[in-house]
């Protein structure tokens, strides 16, 4: 749907183009402004994709037309930065005498000036032509980049982003004009509602990566949901190889301060900003974790070998940490930090935080890993494409569940 400001006070002049709009074969939506104080507020509050401007405008409600107001407001709206500039912009005026004074500066500006003369079709093919053309370049970026419902984010191509793209989403994989990642484009299908989903990989593992590549896609896609999926090092304790962590809270484990004691030693003084889940969402995935047919499914699903111990869904704490660990004794002063600790890895955190920092509507961010070690000596690469599966056999069985809201 195009959005059609139209700003002017001469309201036969705006019911006769609002005639000639609403003939168009798509559906325009189309808001009148009188002044230029109503006009400016508008922009402020939603963004439109054509524009279309009286030269003779009143400054606000009750004042009288300013010959050259409309060229006026066009200025003041390049100054105004909290304003939305549409990217169709018409200068469409009944004054002859004022339009001919004004045509130098207002070809000066970027912008089209067209005549308005009542019974003639040139200003009526003119202003269909334009908005025609701002509907079809918005049906483009449409096609390309709009109407997502989920962004999936994972660190690693394989396995982790294959483990996403082996689910049937039927995907389908474009590159956009300038960006140097890779997307893939499904859709998930459930009862009474289809996910429009993109995937991608930030190909290096870390926080700064994963952060970079959450907020572009939030800008470049807007989702109503963000999800970090992939693998996880696990507390040993209390995971098994392949168990799934349902991240609440997240939390980057290396935030803090490094001091002396007096003796000389130095010791690091933890200072995290916890990341909590969405409500609801974690109940949820508790109640899941509890059905004996969610991890019959997931189970079902793998065709391979499987590590020993029972699979299970876990809702709980995840740290996200700028090394790989790879010592027994690495999960100590983690685990210190949140005593019911259950897995460590690099990324979480960051997507999380991403989304915190997301102009709105900032979407849902949530983080789904499983278990592939245990961060210890015998760390290894053994189960990491099992641990991927199960981490994206979940986030499926979480977002088709009938409760899960959309």
């Amino acid at each position: 749907m195009i959005k059609l400001l139209i700003v002017d006070d001469e309201y036969e002049k705006v019911l006769q183009i609002k005639s000639e709009v609403s003939s168009l074969d798509f559906e325009v939506d189309i808001e009148q402004a009188t002044t230029i104080t109503a006009a400016r507020r508008m922009l402020q509050q939603q963004k439109y994709d054509v524009l279309v401007i009286d030269l003779n405008l009143p400054d606000a409600t009750g004042a009288p037309p300013s010959e050259g107001g409309g060229l006026k407001f066009y200025d003041l709206l390049l100054l105004d930065l909290s304003s939305s500039i549409p990217t169709d912009i018409i200068f469409l005026t009944a004054h002859e005498n004022l339009a001919s004074s004004l045509e130098h500066e207002i070809t000066g500006r970027g912008v089209s000036l067209c005549q308005f003369i009542p019974g003639q079709e040139q200003w009526k093919v003119f202003v269909r032509g334009r908005v025609s053309l701002a509907a079809a370049r918005l049906k483009r970026m449409s096609a390309l980049n709009a109407d997502i419902d989920v962004a999936i984010i994972t660190a690693l191509g394989p396995p982790e982003l294959d483990a996403v793209l082996n689910l049937p989403y039927d995907w389908k994989s474009k590159r956009l004009p300038g960006d140097p990642t890779g997307y893939h484009f499904g859709v998930m299908k459930r009862a009474g509602k289809s996910f429009n989903i993109v995937a991608a990989s930030a190909r290096r593992k870390g926080m700064p990566s994963s952060a970079a590549l959450a907020m572009k896609m939030v800008e470049s896609f807007r989702p109503k949901y963000i999800v970090m999926l992939g693998i996880c090092a696990g507390v040993k304790a209390r995971t098994n190889l392949g168990d799934v962590i349902f991240a609440n809270p997240s939390w980057d484990c290396g935030s803090g301060k490094l001091a002396e004691n007096d003796d000389g030693s130095v010791v690091f003084h933890a200072a995290p900003t916890q990341s909590p889940a969405n409500p609801h969402i974690s109940s949820l995935a508790m109640e899941l974790a509890a059905r004996d047919s969610t991890i019959s499914a997931i189970s079902g699903g793998w065709k391979d070998g499987t590590p020993q111990g029972r699979l299970s869904v876990r809702v709980g704490p995840m740290a996200s940490g700028a090394a790989v660990l790879a010592t027994s004794s690495a999960l100590a002063p983690i685990t210190a930090q949140n005593r019911e600790l259950l897995a460590v890895e690099m990324e979480a955190y960051a997507v999380m935080a991403a989304a915190d920092f997301c102009r709105a509507p900032a979407p849902i961010a949530l983080a789904i890993k499983s278990v592939c070690d245990y961060a210890d000596a015998e760390k290894s690469d053994n189960w990491q494409a099992y641990a991927a599966y199960t981490s994206a056999a979940f986030f499926h069985q979480l977002f088709t569940d009938p409760d899960f809201p959309v």
